[in-house]
This record gives structure tokens, sequence and C-alpha cells, in this order.
């Protein structure tokens, strides 16, 4: 009877199990289901190449941007990458007073559409040889940005076509087209010196497509990496060029729209490739001469503690030295930099130098503080007091070393700040 009992509760109690379950499983479909009904469609990979080819063909088709009609004889894709390289000869004028310099490089420009380019569909629909032959320049396309100035030389571009074998040397991969020219211009330089004397400038060249980008792409040449001079005869001393980066930028002309399909119109959007020359501060030797002083004049501060407690004149002697000689490496300092709207590490270590002369200066005021002169009989004596707060820097030579550690460990921060 027990057995059956048993048997009978626990047949009820898998049948509440299998519901709930079978609830749970339900509810959980039919929020999987919501959740993808909600969710936007998205297109199948063969949508996205119908898409893509529809694109392809307003592009070729003339009615719609760049209205260049092409056929399907024509070897030309949009857009036209433009590859890149950049040899630096010289950098004149880097002074951190200037915010102009002078720079002397060529540039060269590589393209897998031939120079002038033969427009099949010109020639097939009957146009005249001077027509549908186009002499396509690279320049056409995108610019080198610089200043305008009276110091500017730009040589005249020298044109290199892959035309037989043996001009396989200049060319890499596809490409059959090449422009160099030699610029000695003067470009704009905005002086990051957040970690001056450690710091790295960035020596900007820029080159801006003339057109949208789904027509000209500009990119570093992936054959011939940029190149510099390394012991260029006008870096002024104390600079040493470290890399060659680059970077893009795009800019949106909100009131040039363009009409890329029948429903879509946008922006034009240009592409600017960057160049970045990187030149590096030799900044240990900038760092002994322009804070020499101001660490010595900490150093004569801190000699106050190898004075006698009693001697109080000679301390005080020695640190009102210490504190205007640390003003005068400040002073000299902002001589050497223009005024500038960051702080910089030479403004921390300024402050550093600064604020630990006032360190040692107050300490030894506590150490004043430390012996009470008292007439006993007729007769001075010293009687010694203890501040708890401050019990070790009472002791002299436990000042001097706390002294010194705390200093150098704050300019070990800064320095790797």
């Amino acid at each position: 009877m027990f057995v059956k009992d048993f048997f009978t509760k626990m047949s009820k109690v898998f049948k509440v199990i299998f519901f709930s379950v079978t609830l749970i499983f339900a509810s959980c479909s039919v929020v999987t289901e919501q959740k993808n009904s909600d969710l936007p469609h998205q297109p199948s990979k063969n949508d996205s190449i119908k898409n893509m080819t529809k694109l392809r063909d307003y592009k070729r088709g003339g009615e719609f941007y760049p209205e260049f009609p092409l056929s399907e004889n024509d070897s030309l894709e949009w857009p036209i990458t433009y590859e890149i390289t950049m040899e630096f000869q010289d950098i004149k004028n880097l002074d951190v007073k200037n915010e102009i310099f002078t720079s002397v490089h060529t540039y060269s420009s590589y393209r897998s559409i031939p120079n002038p380019y033969q427009w099949e569909l010109g020639k097939e629909e009957g146009y005249g040889e001077e027509d549908y032959m186009i002499d396509w320049a690279h320049s056409d396309d995108f610019q080198h940005n610089l200043k305008e100035s009276e110091l500017r030389f730009i040589d005249d571009p020298i044109l290199l076509e892959y035309i037989n074998p043996n001009d396989s040397i200049f060319f890499y991969d596809n490409m059959v087209s090449k422009e160099a020219r030699l610029i000695d211009s003067e470009f704009d330089l905005k002086w990051n010196l957040g970690n001056y004397p450690f710091d790295v400038q960035k020596l900007l060249f820029e080159f801006k497509a003339s057109s949208d980008s789904s027509v000209v792409q500009l990119k570093p040449s992936k054959h011939f990496e940029s190149t510099f001079v390394e012991n260029m005869k006008n870096l002024k001393e104390g600079y040493r060029i470290v890399g060659i980066t680059h970077r893009y930028e795009y800019q949106e002309i909100k009131t040039e729209l363009i009409q890329i399909s029948p429903e879509l119109k946008r922006p034009t959007i240009l592409q600017s490739l960057i160049f970045e020359l990187n030149v590096k501060r030799r900044g240990v030797v900038l760092f002994f001469k322009i804070f020499t002083g101001g660490i010595l004049s900490y150093f004569i501060s801190c000699m106050v503690f190898l004075v006698p407690v009693r001697e109080f004149e000679t301390r005080v002697t020695l640190a009102v030295g210490g504190i205007f000689g640390a003003i005068g490496s400040m002073a000299f300092v902002y001589e050497v930099l223009p005024v500038v709207n960051v702080f910089t590490k030479a403004d921390a270590i300024n402050n550093l130098i600064i604020l630990m002369v006032v360190f040692n200066i107050l300490v030894l005021l506590l150490q004043k503080g430390t012996y009470r002169r008292v007439n006993v009989d007729g007769k001075y004596i010293y009687e010694e007091r203890e501040f708890t707060a401050f019990k070790k820097l009472q002791d002299s030579q436990n000042a001097f070393f706390i002294s010194l550690l705390s200093f150098f460990i704050l300019l070990s921060v800064i320095l790797l700040w």
C-alpha cells in the first residue's frame, strides 16, 4: 500500500515538472520568435553582391557620379588608387621658437591606369584619337598641400610609364604609371611641448584627393616605403628623426552633393593621406643643460641638514640661497621655452625643485622649534622638545635622507609620466 501511494505521488510530481518545462520552453520559443521578428531584415550574401553590381553599373553608366561613361572593355575601375611614397632629404629652420620649417623632399605616386588613358567607349563610338586618348596626370586627382610662400620651389614632375619590359624595375604589382616631384617649401608646425624636453614632434605632409573617396583613394606605397636621410645637413643639433608614420583624414563637404544612384544623394567626402615625420629631441643633454642649476640649488638647500641645529643663521643663509637659485633656474627655462598654454614636464620639474626647497625650509623651522633656549641660574641652555607627528624629521640625518629620497622618487615619476 505504501509503495502504491509513493508511486502515485511521484507520478503527480513528474507531471508537474513536465508541464512546467513544457511551459518554459514554449515561452522561450515565443520570445525568440518575437525578437527575430523585431530584428531588421539582414540582406543575404547574394543581395549584397547584387547591390554592389548595381553601384558599379551606376558608376560606369555615366548618368551618375562620376559621370564618366565606360564600356565593358574599359579596364578602369572606380575608385582609382594612388600609392604614394616620400623621400626626405633635408629639414631646415626647425626651432622651438619657429612655427614654420622648410622641408626638401621628393614624392612619387603610382597607379594602375596609364597616362594617357585610352577610353575604349569613346573609341567604340567613333571619337577622334584626340578625344579618346585622355591626358590624365596624377595631379588631376590629388594635390600635395603646400604653404603659400616666396620660399617655395616645385620642380616639374618626372613622368614614367610602363611601356616595355625594361621599365619593370620602376614599378610593382599592376602599377603602370608613375609621377615624381621635388619639393623645397615651407610648412606650418604646431608644436606639442607637453613632454618637453623629451618630446617627439610630428612634421605633417598632407596629400588631399580632388574627388570623392568613391572615385579617388590615396594610400602609402606598400612596396616602396617612405625614407629619410639619416644625417641631414640643416637639421639642428639635438634633433633626430626616428621614423615615418601615416594616418587618414576625411572631409565632408555638405554643400557639394553627388548623385550616386537614382534614389541616393550624399555630400562629397574627400580623403587626405597625411605622412608624419617623427622628430625626437635629444632630451638627456637638454635636461642637464637647463635643470643643472635648479638641481644644484636644491642640493644647497639640503646642506642645511649637515649644519648643526644651533647654527641657525648659517642654515638660513643656505636655505635662502637655495630658493633664489631655484627661482633663477625656472626663469632660465622659461627664457628658453616659448609661452605655451600646456603644463609641460619642464614645468613639473621646476615646480618640484621649488617645492622641495620649501620643504627643506619648513623642516628647518621645525628643527628650530625642537630646541628652546632656557635661562637656568643665569646660564642659557637648550631644552629639547619632541613633536610626535614629525619625530623623524627632527633628526637632521633622517631629514636629509627623507628629502633626497622624496626628490628622486618624484623626479622619476615625472620623467616616466
